[in-house]
């Protein structure tokens, strides 16, 4: 796993395109302008490129969760994380539960003050992401009725 690079924009882009993508992660547009704005509006969004033998395979950042929902009532340390497998061939072959795997210790290492990270699959009453749902009690994660998130404590 490394840091987004300019020239990794096209491959996101591409990414966010295919069907299996865009389905669970929606507009590409706000994506991309979260991603071109990631130096100011956004620094609070850590982007990153998962690769596999040099080559990149998904995307996957982490976010203070107080700086991107202001008015939200999670404790100080909250982090959410987002995450994709971009290749459509390797989709069902784990390497979803090592991505998430990679950036919860990515979090973990860079961020002192981490006592709880949160994810949002699609969780709708016709749309479900079965996929990630389960990538994340993998790794984890628990649903939270009362906010409708997955959360994984980092402190007991």
């Amino acid at each position: 796993m490394r840091r987004l690079k300019n020239e990794d924009v096209v491959i996101v882009k591409k990414w966010l395109e295919k069907e299996y993508v865009a389905k669970w992660f929606g507009d590409e547009s706000e994506w991309l302008y979260e991603i071109e704005h990631r130096e100011d509006e956004f620094d609070f969004i850590k982007h990153f490129i998962v690769e596999e033998d040099g080559v990149p395979i998904g995307f996957c950042q982490y976010y203070d969760w107080k700086k991107a929902f202001k008015e939200d009532c999670e404790p100080a340390g909250t982090y959410g994380i987002d995450y994709m497998i971009g290749e459509e061939q390797l989709l069902g072959k784990g390497l979803g539960k090592k991505l998430v795997r990679l950036i919860c210790d990515k979090v973990i290492e860079d961020q002192p003050d981490a006592i709880q990270l949160i994810a949002d699959p699609t969780i709708e009453e016709e749309r479900v992401n079965v996929t990630s749902i389960k990538v994340l009690e993998t790794n984890g994660f628990r649903y939270d009725k009362e906010t409708a998130v997955y959360k994984k404590l980092l402190i007991v």
